[in-house]
């Protein structure tokens, strides 16, 4: 008798054995088609430039009217401090477009879901963090330790439009990438599924990169205007 429960035990463990590999086994095909899957591409049309080339002239824009500023020349009513303290907070945000790193996402003939999560990613940490919430948001704030009485006037709608790029619904587009783990088998419905969140994240995304280099590139005429006494 204790050799048959032995023995039944035994086909028993070899049969669980059987099952679990064999489900893990499936886990891993379906893995591996997922992987195939998420990583569908999207080629933006590059014909007239990459995106980076874009930003780039953007960023050429606003160091240009950061510069225009000299401590020595300068005869306006602000003061001095005001005025330098300004100037380092545009160019800190304008490297922020600057990096190497930004220059390899941007700069991808093809795109993966994966690659425009990073961008995603860089602009919520470098641009919105950094810039404007670090640096650029004291601005629109009654308590900034800037006491120009011209930035007290612009300072109301720059807190609208800051708060306007924070409160874009980046959040809610990087869950949505977050989110694309459906473990099937690859068809061609999900594959259109994933081309299309590629593409539309990765546009959507160029669109938040504009959106903030259009805010800085107004907020850098405004200084340039202050700095040659307009």
């Amino acid at each position: 008798m204790k050799a048959f429960f032995v023995e039944y035990a035994h086909i028993v463990g070899t049969t669980i054995i059987g099952l679990l590999f064999g489900l893990s086994f499936f886990l891993l095909f379906l893995n591996f088609y997922h992987y195939k899957e998420v990583n569908t591409t999207y080629r933006p049309n590059q014909e007239n430039g990459t995106d980076y080339d874009a930003i780039m002239k953007e960023v050429e824009k606003i160091k240009a009217n950061a510069a225009s500023y000299s401590q020595a020349t300068y005869q306006g009513p602000e003061e001095v401090f005001d005025m330098l303290n300004m100037q380092t907070k545009l160019n800190f945000c304008a490297n922020v477009f600057e990096t190497d790193e930004l220059k390899e996402l941007f700069s991808k003939e093809e795109y993966t879901i994966n690659d425009v999560y990073h961008l995603a990613s860089y602009y919520q940490n470098e641009v919105l963090n950094d810039c404007v919430v670090i640096q650029l948001y004291n601005l629109g704030n009654e308590n900034t330790s800037i006491k120009s009485a011209r930035l007290q006037q612009i300072a109301p709608f720059l807190k609208v439009e800051m708060d306007q790029l924070l409160s874009g619904g980046l959040g809610y587009l990087k869950n949505n990438m977050k989110n694309n783990d459906i473990y099937y088998f690859s068809n061609d419905d999900s594959k259109s599924s994933v081309f299309e969140l590629t593409k539309n994240s990765y546009l959507e995304m160029v669109n938040y990169y504009k959106r903030s280099l259009a805010f800085l590139s107004n907020l850098s005429e405004w200084y340039r205007n202050v700095a040659q006494g307009g």
